[in-house]
C-alpha cells in the first residue's frame, strides 16, 4: 500500500497595490512511501498574479525542483555537487477570468474551464 505526505516548509507573500499585483512563494517536501521504497521531492513554487481587468487576472508561475540531501543515495551526492541549488525549472503562464459569475481558467491547450 502506498501513501504520500506533503510538508510545507515556508510561505511568503507580498502585495503591491500600485501595480495591482500579488506574489506568493512556498517551499514543500513531498514524501511517497510504499513497501520497500521512499521517494522524497523538494519543490518551490513562486507565482505572481496581476489584475489586468475587473474580471481578469494573469499569472506567471515558476516551479523549482531540488535534489534531496540523502547521503546514502546517488541523489545525495549530486545534491552536494550542486550545493543545494535548484536543478530544474518549470514556467507556466495563466490567464483567469470570471464568466457569468464563475471563475474560469484557460488551459495550456486553449480550453476554457469554469468552476
Amino acid at each position: 500500500r502506498r501513501r504520500a505526505e506533503v510538508y510545507f516548509e515556508s510561505r511568503q507573500s507580498e502585495f503591491q497595490p500600485d501595480r495591482n499585483c500579488y506574489a506568493c512563494a512556498e517551499k514543500s517536501r513531498s514524501v511517497t512511501i510504499s513497501p520497500g521504497s521512499v521517494v522524497v521531492s523538494d519543490t518551490e513554487s513562486i507565482t505572481e498574479f496581476q489584475k489586468i481587468e475587473p474580471d481578469k487576472v494573469q499569472a506567471v508561475n515558476r516551479i523549482a525542483v531540488y535534489l534531496t540531501p540523502n547521503p546514502n543515495s546517488r541523489e545525495g551526492i549530486l545534491w552536494q555537487e550542486v550545493r543545494g541549488k535548484a536543478v530544474a525549472f518549470f514556467d507556466y503562464e495563466l490567464e483567469m477570468q470570471r464568466k457569468d459569475g464563475a471563475a474560469c481558467v484557460t488551459t495550456p491547450k486553449g480550453v476554457l474551464q469554469c468552476a
